[in-house]
């Protein structure tokens, strides 16, 4: 390390005064505190109890004047020596801060030290405690990294899922529907074919047949549409969001408003197809907890963005209901932040709740991206 080739000498003449254990109150209980506690006079230690030494793998009569920019990281050096010249003037009495310091055997340390500026001796010092908070940290990047990686395992699966939802729906609209609309067709030729007077009541059994593969076209179009809304991919986000509000209104009886703003830029599939899931999701929490008479879906385009926001007049939303509807705000959450979003979710002004989703909008990049 830096600066721990001094003589005595050396340090005696850079460093005209030195703190004794016995300059210290309280002696024992410093020499004995489990917590690090240092002196730094002329931007070098002069005094730190066994604890504090021990941090950097020394004795403390080693640590003994050790220049204080010589303990910090590369990249912390300039934090430290700031934060030790604002103590030392005065414009800030006390820190409290973390920096990256370096221990004997190179690696790296890291503090949660408290500072003051004090008047010792005629002269302005640093009285400081440290902690060595190395442990934490480490679990905390540890579970920082989990949490990545988990973040990282719901974007895959969602991506799976979305896929398979669209082959799905591909399979239900082309095969299934295929195969329904044939066997309507057959059928249909049977009663043209049946002879009249002779064969009514397989006419009337074929009628029937008729209109329940009918029902079950219409239902297989309703299932693939809404595995992946063929919509979203044939006219945008826009018309796709405009019929499922529509659809919304008709299930629930919510007076249900679409408005938009400015004109619709062009989006990836991906992030189409996530924007318009956050507004199926949102509006299924306003079914489920809102108890509300009214929703307004606003989408605003602008250039270099876009807004999505769900309004409603219900109830509205405070954290206790957070936390029980987390998952679903977790969904959303994990969605916007997918496509490089960000999702907030508060009371509207007058009551109600409010779902806003802001994703920035770069045309070029969405023109690769599809």
């Amino acid at each position: 390390m830096n600066g721990r080739n001094h003589t005595q000498s050396e340090i005696s003449e850079s460093v005209p005064v030195q703190v004794s254990c016995d300059d210290i109150p309280f002696r024992v209980i410093v020499e004995q505190s489990l917590a690090g506690i240092y002196v730094i006079l002329d931007e070098r230690f002069m005094y730190a109890n066994e604890a504090f030494a021990s941090m950097f793998g020394y004795r403390p009569e080693e640590f003994v004047g050790t220049h204080l920019e010589d303990l910090a990281t590369p990249d912390c050096r300039e934090e430290v020596m700031r934060n030790y010249r604002l103590r030392l003037t005065g414009e800030q009495g006390s820190i409290r801060y973390f920096p990256k310091c370096v221990h004997r055997d190179g690696h790296v340390v890291y503090l949660d030290v408290h500072g003051s500026g004090v008047d010792y001796r005629g002269r302005r010092a640093i009285f400081g405690v440290g902690v060595d908070i190395s442990d934490r940290v480490e679990r905390e990047n540890d579970l920082r990294s989990s949490r990545e990686q988990l973040r990282q395992l719901t974007v895959s699966l969602d991506a799976v899922r979305e896929e398979q939802r669209a082959a799905l729906a591909r399979e239900v609209h082309d095969v299934l529907g295929g195969m329904l609309t044939s066997i309507k067709m057959d059928v249909s030729r049977i009663i043209r074919r049946a002879v009249p007077a002779q064969s009514d009541d397989i006419v009337e059994i074929a009628t029937e047949l008729v209109a329940l593969v009918q029902e079950t076209i219409d239902a297989a179009r309703r299932i693939s549409d809404e595995l992946r809304p063929s919509i979203l991919d044939a006219l945008g986000l826009t018309a796709a969001i405009r019929r499922e509000a529509r659809q919304f209104e008709n299930r629930t009886g919510v007076d249900t408003t679409l408005v938009t703003d400015g004109i619709e830029r062009q989006l990836s599939a991906e992030r189409m197809t996530q924007c318009f899931r956050v507004v199926q999701e949102a509006l299924t929490n306003v079914a489920r907890h809102a108890e509300a008479g009214r929703v307004q879906i606003r989408l605003r385009w602008q250039v270099g963005s876009l807004l999505i926001e769900v309004a409603d007049d219900g109830c509205g939303i405070d954290p206790a209901s957070m936390r029980e509807h987390s998952i679903g705000m977790l969904g959303m959450s994990e969605r916007a932040g997918k496509i490089g979003g960000t999702l907030e979710v508060g009371r509207a002004n007058a009551c109600g709740t409010v779902v806003s989703l802001v994703l920035p909008i770069d045309d070029e990049k969405e023109r690769t991206d599809d």
